[in-house]
């Protein structure tokens, strides 16, 4: 385990602190390390995340939960927001420079904030909160225990979750290695360089990923690539790591900078983002490629549909029309925030001979879709509207019916579009199903199949006739019905039995919809049960019970469970038990 310190710079003297100094901050303010263990890097900023860019920096525990969390500046608790998914636990701290610090995946918070935390938990009936203290309601000190870290929410594992913010305090995030300035010599790895090439329609480009060669921090490909069609745009295949990282851990590029013949024509860096714009992640990488084969390949051009404001010093997109049939040099700097970096260089050029490769496909499409204007397709079973920003690049849309109603599914499965094409926002989808009874139309469920074959239910909405959701991932779609209660499974209680632990812990699963209700009773007093999002798994700490409302004598108590799925299909468990 490696110890790695910051690095602060202080009038052009640098210094070197142990973990428990304070950092400067611009303007003569100050922040300090929000947590006082050697700092291990889980996840970098901007790093493409699913279908979005991480806003922070994840700093590892080493599989530990419970280290104690502090303020990294004065400020007060702005928001609280508790959920089972997402960041989990989370707090989110205001500073008067007007920055905002947020923290993540908590097991628990301090005392005062726990406290009013519960309450409103309690006020509210409700595990899952989203809480804005006022102002002078819950003040901090820089370095005051906030918080203890943990993994709730979607953590994959023990980890803090730590942003900061500027003065808009919620929609711009900073990267936060621009004050803690972790010791970093790796420099960033390439694996391969795409090419892409098309003569008019973007979204036909024709792809060829090229091996490249190593010497030191410099990568070649050869020979010359010899390209046939008008138009070529470029990506590469790169990942970066770092000194005080998990061993597997492997981070996103944080700047990239293209050049032709020594003129820069694309370049990005990863200082700041904007909430709004996270889904463009999907325009910033090939999409296809990182769904089909997990590679992460930095498209070196922009799609006419990606709004990001993380580009700098762009010509045409990042398209490259070469004109002559003499070799180009190509150089492209893959760097990582600490200023390691690493540069593929390699020669192009146009063929002689041009390509006259038809610009449609052969078949199987049934209509363009343009991304710059709204576009719809509608047979007499299905209906589609896709808002105008929405695509990316032009897509030729497809829609086939796969396989027919049978049994509880109540409509022909279609195949909608690419699986393999992004969507930016919502799109409405519409299919009309057949004989579902009255009393059972509250029931019906779009489900979507994504092209891995996983299943999972839409919200779903009638529209006259029609079952209306909205969509966001092209793939499989069809109606089905949910008449199935979720399923309940007391895993550490049975009837008139002693209550041996010190929590009651129930697993609660649905089979399509999904839970969206549960409430927990003992002797009909509504009692805190936390969900672990990872686990299905309801828990009811009876250690808690004196600070959190009611209390538990010894003897014998009914413990009640209410959980509820998104049609409304109920299943309550009751049980007798003793303390």
């Amino acid at each position: 385990m490696r110890l790695f310190k910051v690095l602060i710079s202080i009038l052009t003297i640098s210094v070197l602190f142990s973990f428990n100094k304070t950092l400067p901050l611009i303007d003569d303010n100050i922040f300090r390390v929000p947590i006082d263990i050697n700092l291990y890097v889980a996840g970098s900023f901007g790093e493409p995340r699913g279908d979005h860019f991480h806003t922070g920096i994840d700093f590892s525990t080493r599989g530990k939960t419970g280290i104690p969390i502090h303020a990294i500046a004065d400020g007060y608790v702005s928001r609280i927001k508790v959920q089972a998914g997402g960041y989990g636990h989370a707090l989110y701290i205001m500073h008067p420079n007007g920055y905002m610090s947020v923290y993540g995946h908590l097991s628990k918070y301090a005392d005062a904030i726990e406290k009013y935390v519960i309450e409103q938990q309690f006020a509210k009936k409700s595990f899952e909160v989203d809480l804005y203290p006022e102002k002078d309601l819950l003040k901090v000190k820089q370095g005051d225990e906030i918080a203890f870290s943990g993994n709730t929410g979607t953590s994959t594992a023990p980890h803090l979750h730590f942003e900061i913010r500027d003065a808009s305090g919620e929609s711009f995030p900073l990267n936060p290695l621009k004050w803690i300035h972790i010791e970093d010599h790796k420099p960033p790895v390439i694996h391969g360089l795409m090419i892409y090439q098309f003569n008019t329609i973007e979204c036909l480009a024709e792809e060829k990923l090229y091996a490249v060669t190593k010497t030191g921090n410099e990568y070649t490909v050869t020979p010359t690539i010899v390209v046939s069609k008008l138009k070529t745009e470029i990506g590469v295949r790169a990942k970066d790591f770092m000194d005080a990282s998990d061993a597997d851990g492997d981070f996103g590029i944080y700047s990239i900078q293209s050049s032709i013949d020594e003129k820069e024509f694309y370049s990005f860096s990863l200082d700041k983002l904007d909430f709004s714009e996270g889904r463009y992640c999907n325009a910033h990488i090939d999409y296809a490629q990182n769904k089909m084969k997990l590679i992460q390949i930095y498209r070196n051009c922009i799609l006419p549909g990606n709004k990001a404001s993380i580009y700098n010093n762009i010509i045409n997109r990042g398209i490259l029309e070469l004109t002559d049939t003499l070799k180009h040099n190509i150089e492209i700097t893959v760097k990582d925030y600490a200023g390691n970096s690493s540069v593929l260089k390699f020669k192009i050029k146009k063929s002689s001979v041009a390509n006259k490769t038809a610009e449609v496909p052969s078949k199987g499409f049934a209509k363009l879709f343009k991304w710059n204007e709204e576009n719809s397709y509608s047979t007499d079973s299905l209906k589609i509207t896709m808002p105008e920003g929405n695509l990316y690049e032009d897509l030729y849309f497809a829609c086939k019916k796969k396989t027919y109603a049978a049994g509880k599914i109540k409509s022909p499965t279609y195949a909608v579009g690419d699986p393999y094409a992004p969507i930016h926002n919502a799109v409405i989808l519409a299919i009309l199903p057949t004989n579902i009874p009255e009393n059972l139309k509250s029931k019906a469920v779009i489900c979507f199949r994504n092209y891995k074959g996983s299943v999972s239910g839409k919200t779903t909405n009638w529209n006259g006739n029609y079952c209306e959701t909205k969509i966001r991932e092209f793939g499989e779609y069809y109606v089905t019905l949910d008449t199935t209660k979720p399923a309940v499974t007391l895993l550490n209680l049975t009837a008139n039995q002693t209550l041996t632990e010190n929590s009651i812990k129930v697993k609660i699963t649905d089979n399509l919809s999904g839970v969206t209700k549960y409430n927990g009773y003992i002797d009909g007093e509504w009692i805190l049960m936390e969900l672990d999002f990872k686990s299905n798994t309801l828990v009811w700490n009876k250690n808690a019970s004196g600070k959190n409302g009611i209390t538990i004598s010894a003897g014998e108590h009914i413990f009640k469970l209410i959980v509820a799925d998104e049609v409304g299909n109920t299943t309550t468990k009751t049980i007798k038990f003793k303390i």
